[in-house]
């Protein structure tokens, strides 16, 4: 076999195999519900599984050290690397400093376009100059993808009390992880590089890096336009409210303000008059069926159980279709509990419906996007 055919062969395998790690990213919510009940062990076994399954991270890694050949330069630029996402991942998760998680991940996507093209000397060979010093382009993409990890770790709940001990012990899980990772790709690149293969095996691997890394800022870029559950419903990609010429009903808008009176002021009462009798609520798996599940088993307590609550919407989009209204946003939700704080940050989708001249919500949903 020809090696453009073979070039051809792997570059396919690599388009039909990186959908699927795709899919192995991000924070799962079974993964979610074991941080909020274990302790710190728990948090270092899922920092680790979090960088095994980070494809965009190992994608970036792997670029690194492919042409790395003795062990000091392995450890100075590795060394950059964690330097850099230790930094972004400990301070910005302990300062509470976000952004939009698919902005983040499309410059990590990007990075790893960098690192493949680097390495086919796409400087000299399209650009005429040298590359950029590599140490600091790893230490600073190292700050960024320290920062994609803290934007995922942010999105859960942790509270302050033993809050630096629960985001070190994520870090170190992710040092764990990375180690090992690193360890396998050392060893295959090296034993590859003896044999006569090796030339083929880096210009597939090191364009294929350009083209992952390309496809997924398009992913990335995709998810940002388009947020998970608006494009259901036909919704416009504007980062402002959005409402159609019919949804200037005063009852309408007067239910929705009322909705979010009751949240945010914890009024179970006021809640259970503008919930549908069989209303259906959905959080992370757990289904209610009827105000009286909803309000007595789950939101509730849930809301009576803070001492305090602040709610902050944004992208929030509504359109009314006859007798019924759609509402959908991103939330940010902290509140004061007796023992500690509460923060979570999500995607919320509301049906409201006409009955009898009242609008009552009927649907409520609440998801948490990237995780």
């Amino acid at each position: 076999m020809s090696a453009k055919k073979s070039q051809l062969i792997l570059t396919i395998l690599l388009f039909l195999v990186l959908p699927a790690l795709a899919l192995a990213h991000g924070i799962t919510e079974g993964d979610q519900q074991a941080m909020l009940a274990g302790g710190n062990l728990r948090y270092l076994m899922l920092g680790a599984t979090h960088m095994l399954t980070g494809y965009d991270h190992l994608l970036f890694i792997f670029g690194i050290v492919f042409f790395l050949s003795r062990f000091r330069d392995i450890i100075r630029y590795i060394t950059a690397f964690t330097l850099g996402h230790s930094i972004t991942l400990v301070f910005a998760t302990l300062m509470g400093i976000s952004a939009n998680y698919f902005l983040i991940d499309a410059v990590i996507a990007l990075s790893v376009c960098y690192k493949g093209f680097e390495n086919l000397d796409g400087f000299r060979k399209y650009l005429g100059r040298p590359s950029p010093n590599l140490l600091l382009i790893i230490f600073v993409f190292g700050l960024i993808h320290g920062f994609g990890l803290s934007t995922r770790l942010q999105q859960l709940p942790l509270g302050d009390e033993g809050l630096i001990l629960r985001i070190l012990s994520f870090n170190v899980g992710v040092e764990l992880g990375q180690v090992l990772a690193l360890t396998v790709m050392v060893a295959v690149i090296s034993g590859w590089r003896r044999t006569r293969s090796f030339n083929l095996f880096a210009a597939v691997s090191n364009r294929g890096l350009v083209a992952a890394g390309a496809l997924l800022f398009l992913m990335q870029m995709h998810g940002f336009g388009h947020s998970i559950g608006l494009n259901l419903f036909g919704f416009e990609t504007s980062a402002q409210a959005q409402v159609d010429s019919s949804v200037s009903s005063d009852s309408l808008e007067e239910a929705l303000r009322a909705y979010d009176r009751a949240f945010e002021g914890r009024d179970v009462l006021a809640l259970w008059d503008l919930f549908a009798e069989d209303i259906v609520l959905i959080e992370q798996g757990t289904q209610n069926v009827g105000r009286e599940d909803a309000l007595g088993k789950h939101l509730g307590p849930d809301l009576q159980a803070f001492q305090q609550m602040a709610a902050e919407y944004t992208d929030v989009r509504i359109r009314k279709l006859n007798g019924a209204a759609i509402r959908t946003r991103h939330f940010t939700v902290k509140a004061k509990l007796p023992n500690r704080h509460f923060m979570a940050k999500g995607f919320e989708t509301q049906n409201w419906t006409l009955s009898n001249g009242q609008w009552k919500l009927a649907h409520m949903h609440w998801s948490f996007p990237g995780r």
